[in-house]
Order: structure tokens, then sequence, then C-alpha cells
């Protein structure tokens, strides 16, 4: 599965969405008020098998899209066990011994003092960072502050599990925001668009094996042409 995952694959980790609990249908009221019909938690993720199935699609995209990279760092929290499972699979699986980095909440003032725990990233190093999804982007704008204060390592790329293609509270799209305030490029595993398009095929849809599916396709379609932003190559 070398390079961009392909829709065969794209299955399998949807596959493996569902079967953790991390991709859930019906009808979920979030945060901020919308009424959703579906919901992404990526803390769902909850075995060593189902962390290693996760960090192998992340690794995909990390050699695909950030073939230089040294360190990966995972915001702390929901990002430290991805950015271990990516290190872990690149090692592993293509026997590429990248360092893992992420922060504390807190700086530690004594032992082990210090913001981050991991592989300190030097001049020569190249950071990619991971995460679940970009929501209003304050957190990835916060790691990056964070990271090009400390390291002087550039940053290649963000890549996040799940791209909601969601605007935000301000109507605005939050992971086209990041790409521009940063530089940074943004890719995702999975986007709502590619959940929508394999549910609309009879041989996507089957995979899903979810009730009333005709019901749910059409809420979906309604949610995306009203909360939803373009889709981008």
């Amino acid at each position: 599965m070398r390079g961009p995952i392909m829709k065969s694959s794209k299955r399998a980790f949807i596959q493996l969405l569902l079967e953790a609990g991390a991709l859930q249908f019906g009808e979920f009221t979030l945060k901020s008020g919308r009424v959703s019909p579906y919901f992404f938690n990526i803390g769902r993720f909850r075995t060593g098998s189902q962390l290693l199935r996760l960090g192998e699609f992340l690794a995909e995209v990390v050699l695909d899209k950030a073939p230089e990279a040294t360190v990966i760092f995972g915001p702390a929290y929901k990002g430290i066990p991805l950015s271990l499972a990516t290190a872990m699979a690149l090692s592993a699986r293509h026997s590429w011994d990248v360092g893992y980095l992420f922060d504390r909440k807190e700086a530690k003032t004594h032992g082990d003092t210090g913001r981050f725990v991991g592989s300190l990233p030097g001049p020569d190093d190249h950071i990619v960072l991971v995460d679940d999804v970009i929501t209003d982007g304050q957190t990835k704008y916060e790691a990056v502050a964070m990271l090009r204060e400390t390291f002087p390592a550039p940053i290649d790329a963000l890549v996040i599990v799940f791209n909601r293609m969601e605007r935000d509270m301000q109507g605005r799209d939050a992971l086209a925001e990041f790409q521009a305030k940063t530089g940074i490029p943004v890719h995702a595993l999975l986007t709502l668009a590619e959940v929508q398009e394999l549910m609309e095929e009879e041989p996507g849809a089957a995979a899903f094996a979810l009730p009333d599916l005709p019901r749910l396709r059409e809420s979906i379609r309604a949610y995306r042409a009203r909360y939803g932003v373009e889709a981008r190559a």
C-alpha cells in the first residue's frame, strides 16, 4: 500500500474506524450546537492492535507526502498515541527509524525537565505533525508556534486522520486557513467526501452494513450542503 491510500484501502480504513467505534452514524448534537449525522472520535482506538493498524495508515501518508521526515510530533493529548503509532509503524513496516515527540501541557521543573518528551529536533531534522482532526485549528497553531520557537527544524506537513470538510462557527474553512497562515500542507487519511462517495456506491456501501442507508446518505448530503466546504485536490 505504498503511496496515497487507494479506494480499496479507504474502504479498509473506514472498516477499521467502524470496528473501533471511532466513526459512528446516527444523530449527534455537537459542541457547536449543530446536529450531525455522524460523529468522529479518535479516542475510541483503545487497543494495541487498533493503534498499530492506524499507525500503518498514517505511516503510508508520511512516506508519500513527507519523505524527509525524521521526527513525528503529536500534540497533547490525542496526538500522543498517534505520534507513537506512526513512528513505530515506520520502523516496523518500512525500516525507517524516526523519532517521536510530544509536548506536556505544563513544563516539568524537576527530573526530566522541559516541555517536550522524545526526540528533540535539530537543524538537520524534519518534523511532521500528526493529529485527529482540525476544528478551529487553534491547538495546531499553538503547536506550530511552540515548535518553531523551540527547534530549528522545519515542519514539513500536518497529517490528520479525518477531514470533516466543515466550516467553523465563523463560516471559514479552518483547514485551508491553517495552510495559508502557516505554510504547512495538510493531508488527511480520510475525508467526509470520500466516506460519502463510498456510501453512494453499492459495493462500497455494503462495507458499512448500516441500517436505513438511503436515509443516512440523504442526511449527510443535507449536512454537507448546509455546513460543508468545497472538496480540494
